[in-house]
């Protein structure tokens, strides 16, 4: 069992988690592992949370006695009147076998959850919070043996992503040369219906060579993301357009979109976009020139490292 205590309803933190968690389900499932969200908030307003976001685990109120479930794990924040944000991986005989306690304005993804089941089951396959590394399997865009790699986990239909998409682009046109770009898919298709389909379109795109001409036009019209739209861009740009209608049906493209999905929860990913650089989780601001500006700053002490 999996208890996810978490500080109240309907913020944007809690929001994210939530939603982050219920793509989770069949993961959590290889492992017989059932989650429960516990916040102090009401049955009711529990019932309109878990209906506009469409969950499909069980939200437990611990309403009346208030707090009283999270105050047996230690999870209960008397100054505050709420729960914690707090994680609990509980084995078959009540024992728990992981816990964790984050601040309360971060989500704490699930790679730790994930890590804990698969300790449990002696079946873990490698390190948590380390980014899976680019192979042939990624679109990469730029120069190969450029000194900074950046990584994007995004979206289609997010639109956090659909604003950092002009701040990337810029990025890769100031850089230039000296930097390589790769986008992973990490639909959170629970609460953006057409991000995975998005995802899948962009797939079969690049069995054309025009993966990275979809990807653009995508985030261009991200809020007309229907599969007729879709099956317009691919018109636009050119593409067999029915050559692609089969390839959206192919399992492979879509096994890829997952695998994308997976790999990003095992490297930590927790929102959209998230962002890597050289490997490393990048947990700094990215609007507002932040992100270049710290990719700038790199590449200078990469510059004089190499001097």
């Amino acid at each position: 069992m999996i208890l996810a205590f978490y500080p109240a309803d309907w913020s944007p933190v809690c929001g994210d988690q939530m939603a982050l968690y219920n793509e989770m389900g069949k993961y959590f499932a290889r492992h017989n592992a059932q989650l429960i969200g516990i916040s102090v908030d009401s049955k009711w307003c529990h019932l309109a949370f878990r209906e506009h976001n469409k969950f499909h685990f069980p939200l437990l109120s611990d309403f009346e006695p208030k707090g009283e479930v999270a105050s047996l794990y230690g999870a209960y924040d008397e100054s505050t009147g709420e729960c914690s944000r707090a994680l609990y991986v509980i084995d078959e005989d009540g024992i728990i076998r992981w816990s964790y306690l984050s601040a309360v304005g971060i989500n704490p993804g699930a790679d730790g959850i994930l890590n804990a089941l698969e300790e449990m089951a002696e079946t873990k396959p490698g390190s948590m919070n380390q980014l899976t590394p680019v192979n042939s399997n990624d679109h990469l865009l730029g120069n190969t043996v450029a000194p900074i790699e950046l990584v994007e986990y995004g979206d289609y239909e997010c639109p956090y992503c659909g604003r950092a998409f002009p701040i990337v682009k810029d990025i890769k046109q100031q850089l230039g040369g000296e930097l390589r770009f790769v986008f992973r898919n990490f639909p959170l298709s629970r609460i953006h219906p057409h991000a995975f389909l998005a995802a899948v379109a962009t797939e079969a795109a690049g069995l054309q060579g025009k993966f990275w001409q979809m990807h653009d036009i995508i985030f261009e019209n991200q809020r007309m993301l229907s599969e007729e739209r879709i099956i317009h861009f691919a018109e636009v740009l050119g593409l067999d357009t029915e050559r692609f209608k089969k390839d959206l049906q192919q399992r492979s493209l879509m096994d890829k979109v997952e695998q994308d999905f997976e790999s990003g929860i095992r490297s930590g990913v927790a929102r959209t976009p998230t962002f890597f650089i050289n490997g490393i989780k990048y947990e700094g601001e990215w609007g507002d020139g932040q992100l270049l500006q710290y990719l700038k700053t790199m590449l200078t002490e990469v510059s004089f490292t190499a001097a």
